[in-house]
């Protein structure tokens, strides 16, 4: 276990500096800290000195790297937040958590919706005159209702992140295409014969007077009838 004094050579900083990342962390009431909470105050320095990200976000991507989380998908996690009103010390104390569902392949827009509370089967306290049954099933209705709502509004945010998947998806497939396609040509026997044809002549100065059509490919333009034609 470290102490303050530990933390403050640990990190070659002031208890001044070191106050903010304690609160980043949730961590101002200890005065003992672990070797990997120390390790944890280490990496949020280094990233709030030579990235400039403050503290809680350095905190954050900390916690994604030890999960398994790559800097794209904190990316995609932090911006769902934005997109939900939120911020980052918002989902602090879930964000491990979190980070977990994304790597069981959960969309960062799902992970971060909080977990519906589960309806208990009780007996709520009613007025005399209302049915304890009907007022139950009312509220079971209703917060089944905004759940689903929630799920909805969250999904549909993440359609707008298809499209540029799908940009990049066409990209691959031309690329790829395109490549397959070139060295079919390149690599075949008559275009190898050709090519050294044309070198061999070129090389015994017999492509000198070839147009400049033949040489490239490339067609040259039809030339204009002057206006005297």
């Amino acid at each position: 276990m470290h102490n303050i004094g530990d933390i403050l050579e640990i990190l070659k900083t002031s208890k001044e500096h070191l106050e903010p990342m304690l609160e980043a962390c949730g961590w101002t009431d200890q005065t003992e800290f672990t070797d990997e909470q120390a390790e944890t105050l280490l990496a949020m320095k280094v990233s709030h000195e030579e990235k400039g990200r403050d503290y809680i976000e350095g905190y954050t991507r900390n916690i994604a790297h030890n999960v398994g989380i790559t800097g794209t998908q904190f990316d995609e996690i932090h911006q769902c937040i934005i997109d939900a009103g939120g911020s980052l010390i918002d989902y602090r104390e879930r964000f491990e958590e979190i980070c977990q569902l994304v790597n069981d392949c959960v969309s960062p827009a799902e992970a971060i919706i909080p977990p519906q509370p589960v309806v208990e089967d009780t007996h709520p306290v009613v007025e005399a005159e209302a049915d304890p049954e009907s007022v139950q099933m009312d509220r079971f209705i209703d917060e089944q209702a905004n759940a689903a709502i929630a799920t909805t509004i969250s999904q549909i945010k993440g359609f707008a992140d298809l499209a540029y998947e799908e940009q990049e998806r066409l990209k691959t497939l031309f690329m790829t295409k395109y490549r397959q396609g070139l060295a079919k040509e390149l690599l075949s026997e008559e275009f190898k014969a050709e090519f050294m044809a044309r070198m061999t002549a070129s090389l015994e100065g017999k492509g000198a007077e070839k147009k400049q059509g033949e040489l490239t490919g490339v067609q040259n333009p039809t030339p204009l009838l002057s206006s005297s034609n």
